[in-house]
């Protein structure tokens, strides 16, 4: 693990208590990030991190908050910058998973739901990010997590794919609003991401059969043959809002392990060759190699 010495500086993190988000927050508390995360599955899961956090030796706040409402989310952003005194990073992860479905199965309810907290609640969240800063005469970073569904299709995802893309055009041009006054929006785009836990499995809130699946899905299908982990997509994160990327705006860093990469191919399979997916791998005998070095 790179070392990073965020040392005095304060992040907030929106749906920190499980997935992704929890990986983020662990990951820029041990950079040394004071956190302030909001929550709204699992208050014993937010308060289970946020002493995780601070046996890190990091201050760590929960904050509630349902982001179908827009007058909660209006507090997030002022109530941590009050908690810890300070802002620097702001990472945009609070999302929900509507129900895989064709295009013509959605209701009205289902689009409104899933605009609200996963297009709206990003936008509120980085508008009073860039008002703190402006305020306050400072600089800061936002993160935002999309999704690798925002530039490949994929069945039965047009309503969380295409509000993912949104969120990428949508930070690109907050970039340039924001650029004047030294402030950073990027984007990091998950992919397949294990984020499945065994506590998911026992509280029946997902089937074993699909955990299974993920795996065998991830070892033929991904060209890196795994799933990314959740304090990965920490990693780009930290690195986005360090000043090693203080140059960089309006990006977007994809982090899936090359799925997104292949297009269509006619390509033959050669019968000194192994298929991964959409990859193929030669299999090298110990006397093709002598001439390498």
């Amino acid at each position: 693990m790179v070392h990073y010495d965020e040392t005095g500086k304060a992040a907030l993190v929106t749906g920190g208590e499980r997935g992704i988000g929890r990986g983020i927050v662990l990951r820029l508390a041990r950079a040394g990030y004071d956190i302030s995360f909001t929550y709204y599955f699992s208050r014993l899961k937010a308060e289970t991190v946020q002493r995780e956090v601070e046996k890190l030796g990091r201050m760590c706040f929960i904050q509630e908050a349902d982001f179908r409402n827009a007058a909660e989310v209006e507090r997030v952003v002022w109530t941590a910058a009050g908690q810890m005194g300070r802002l620097d990073l702001v990472v945009n992860n609070a999302a929900i998973m509507p129900p895989r479905m064709y295009q013509y199965e959605y209701t009205a309810e289902h689009i409104d739901e899933v605009l609200s907290v996963n297009y709206r609640g990003y936008m509120l969240i980085m508008r009073d990010a860039i008002r703190y800063w402006i305020k306050n005469n400072c600089k800061g970073s936002i993160v935002n997590i999309d999704s690798e569904s925002a530039v490949s299709s994929h069945q039965k995802f047009s309503l969380y794919g295409g509000i993912k893309a949104a969120i990428l055009r949508s930070s690109a041009n907050a970039a340039l609003d924001a650029a004047p006054y030294g402030i950073r929006i990027n984007c990091v785009l998950p992919g397949c991401i294990d984020t499945l836990s065994e506590d998911a499995v026992k509280e029946n809130r997902v089937k074993e059969s699909e955990v299974k699946h993920r795996e065998t899905f991830a070892r033929q299908q991904i060209p890196l043959r795994r799933q990314g982990m959740a304090e990965e997509i920490g990693n780009a994160v930290l690195w986005l809002a360090s000043e090693e990327a203080s140059y960089i705006t309006g990006a977007n860093l994809t982090v899936d392990g090359g799925i997104t990469l292949p297009g269509l191919t006619d390509m033959t399979v050669e019968s000194d060759e192994d298929v991964y997916g959409f990859c193929t791998k030669k299999r090298i005998g110990n006397e093709e190699m002598v001439s390498w070095q």
